[in-house]
């Protein structure tokens, strides 16, 4: 391997050996955080095969970042399996502090496993008779009651969740990994950690970048649709606390940058925000100008904010926000939490981990 370059660049060559069957017709892919890895796409990008039957392929990397990525036949449901006790498999994370080889073994496919009932506990409950205004793809939600809900009971606190198909069920999740929500708030709530709760689960669209994002035109059409339309819906039929300080918005990525951005901008309907590895890189100057420039931060309002170890730029600006929020008033473990999970992953499997966290802080019982 040649060294790293004085221009911070080294190369890595991956390589990888099948002791597991592979259909003839189908072909080996990578996909990671990396355009020349396909940026997370399950077919994107097909492995050169060499003559002694294993598969490679060699990509340049900005010296000492972290590279993950994970191995498919072109689809989610087909996911190399790497080490028997990662079912399903997590991000293979490597640290480009040189240049090197990388060698790994799939074991088997995640499709030649056999299905694993993860029995959902509670209730979910589906609803599409929105008009998703100004939105281009209409969507439905769905709506988590836990075992205990009661319409006689006192109000439930509001969870509302970006990226909702990722968290109750695998076999709908990104990646084959749920977020584990169900298990986790009905474990909480039985142990009276948690104010009575449910979960307006609310799915992405080919829009996601956009939607997800409140400066954008798409971003304030989806914030507008949630208030306006999903709320007043969720209100209407659930019992449910009509206080700010009862609602929750939560999500991880491009989900816990709308969250911070949705908290920030309606604090009288969402007074709590959890940001679960919030992608603040893609607007990072934009945001932190208009959180250093006001004047009027909601210091009532609470909010999370996380990141894993592997998440790079993320793991960055997320101390750089931490800092800025405090400067600007906020106080942790009064209205501020941080959390650093070490060696984590920008992954569902990471999130699931750490949700019960953010929940705790922003719900728990006195």
């Amino acid at each position: 391997m040649k060294a790293a370059t004085q221009n911070g660049i080294c190369q890595i060559k991956l390589i990888v050996k099948l002791k597991a069957e592979m259909p003839k017709s189908d072909c080996l892919y990578v996909s990671g955080n990396l355009l020349e890895l396909g940026e997370w796409n399950p077919a994107g990008k097909k492995m050169q095969q060499s003559v002694d039957g294993s598969y490679y392929i060699e990509f340049n990397a900005r010296l000492n970042s972290i590279i993950q990525c994970k191995f498919t036949r072109g689809t989610w449901k087909t996911q190399a399996i790497i080490d028997k006790d990662d079912v399903p498999p997590n991000n293979l994370v490597i640290k480009a502090n040189k240049s090197k080889e990388v060698n790994v073994e799939i074991l088997e496919f995640l499709d030649q496993r056999p299905v694993v009932s993860d029995p959902v506990q509670g209730k979910l409950v589906s609803f599409d008779s929105f008009e998703c205004k100004d939105l281009d793809y209409k969507r439905p939600i769905t709506v988590w009651l836990p075992e205990t809900y009661s319409e006689k009971s006192e109000p439930n606190a509001v969870i509302y969740m970006h990226d909702g198909q990722n968290l109750f069920e695998p076999s709908a999740s990104f990646a084959g990994n749920d977020w584990k929500v169900d298990e986790t708030l009905t474990k909480m709530i039985k142990a009276k950690e948690i104010k009575d709760c449910i979960v307006v689960a609310i799915p992405n669209s080919p829009d996601r970048m956009k939607e997800l994002n409140l400066e954008s035109k798409l971003g304030k059409a989806y914030a507008e649709f949630i208030i306006n339309e999903v709320m007043p819906f969720i209100n209407g039929k659930f019992n449910t606390s009509k206080k700010a300080e009862d609602n929750v918005v939560a999500g991880s990525s491009m989900g816990g940058l709308m969250s911070f951005q949705m908290a920030i901008e309606y604090p009288d309907i969402f007074g709590k925000a959890a940001c679960f590895s919030p992608a603040f890189p893609l607007t990072f100057s934009q945001i932190m100008g208009k959180v250093s420039k006001s004047k009027n931060l909601p210091l009532q309002s609470m909010i999370y904010i996380d990141t894993g170890e592997y998440e790079d730029m993320i793991t960055k600006s997320y101390y750089e926000m931490m800092d800025l929020l405090k400067k600007k008033g906020y106080v942790e473990g009064k209205n501020l939490m941080g959390y650093f999970d070490k060696e984590a992953t920008h992954t569902e499997s990471a999130w699931a981990n750490r949700f019960h966290i953010p929940m705790k802080f922003l719900l728990g019982k006195c």
